[in-house]
């Protein structure tokens, strides 16, 4: 990992599950290990953007939002002067929302309007995979050019591979003394819960028993394994053996704050 002077990069993507909360308990354990390191659950990135690893292979299987990084990655310049074009009203938005750019550059734009300005930063698609999250309330106009985030992530991500890959490809680059960090979407087995319900459609609990079978094969090549998933009897029992740690956050799913009450999620490390 790099042992760098420089701060914590801010996400210029917000994201419904990101990990900014779990940073200090994440990086004493990112930072020390040397190796490469993997994160096939990019998302918002907050974990890599807080480690800066010197190495970094970073995927995720959502094609916009790798597309995303990687044309800021080239180009972040461009996507600056693009987003410019937007403004926070309802007729941009959802023009925005039903627009399908030609060039990367517009389709990269497009995807940080829409998520610095949506609900709650929630990234949802219909059955078409078009984008349906509704257009958010703010109480002060929300800012979605965020230029100096963009030319900070260009930069560090000038040392990262960026692929869009399933989670079980992405990890056959692992090696011995690699880091992998893996954050899917929280899917439990036999769960009423409507959150998790919508989850199933991306990541199913069958997802999630590949998952913790990928987890036991990287640690017995000698990876530092480290998951973050739901705390949740079933997801205990799928990673029996690995060392579990119990910790809590206040949930930010809930439209109303009122109604945001603690959560417990579980640190799974090899």
């Amino acid at each position: 990992m790099n042992p760098t002077t420089t701060d914590q990069i801010i996400p210029f993507l917000k994201w419904a599950g990101g990990k900014q909360w779990l940073l200090p308990h994440l990086q004493p354990l990112i930072k020390t290990h040397a190796g490469k390191y993997l994160e096939p659950f990019l998302g918002g990135g907050s974990v890599f953007f807080s480690s800066l690893p010197r190495n970094a292979f970073l995927s995720d299987r959502n094609k916009e939002l790798i597309e995303t990084y990687t044309a800021v990655k080239k180009n972040a310049e461009a996507v600056i002067h693009r987003l410019r074009r937007f403004s926070y009203t309802e007729d941009c938005y959802y023009r925005a929302r039903e627009s399908r750019p030609l060039s990367s550059v517009g389709r990269a734009a497009r995807f940080i309007y829409l998520n610095r300005t949506c609900w709650n930063g929630l990234y949802r698609v219909n059955r078409d995979g078009d984008f349906n999250v509704p257009m958010g309330s703010f109480a002060h106009e929300p800012d979605f050019v965020v230029e100096d985030r963009l030319r900070a992530a260009k930069r560090v991500l000038q040392g990262a591979k960026i692929q869009c890959l399933d989670f079980e490809d992405a990890c056959e680059y692992a090696e011995t003394g690699d880091t992998i960090y893996l954050d899917p979407p929280y899917t439990v087995a036999h769960e009423n819960n409507g959150f998790l319900r919508y989850n199933e459609l991306v990541f199913s609990w069958e997802d999630q028993k590949r998952l913790a079978k990928l987890a036991r094969r990287l640690m017995l090549k000698g990876c530092r394994v480290i998951v973050s998933n739901a705390d949740h009897i079933s997801i205990r029992r799928l990673y029996s053996g690995f060392t579990i740690t119990k910790v809590s956050r206040k949930s930010l799913v809930a439209g109303q704050t009122s109604k945001r009450r603690p959560v417990t999620e579980l640190l799974i490390t090899s």
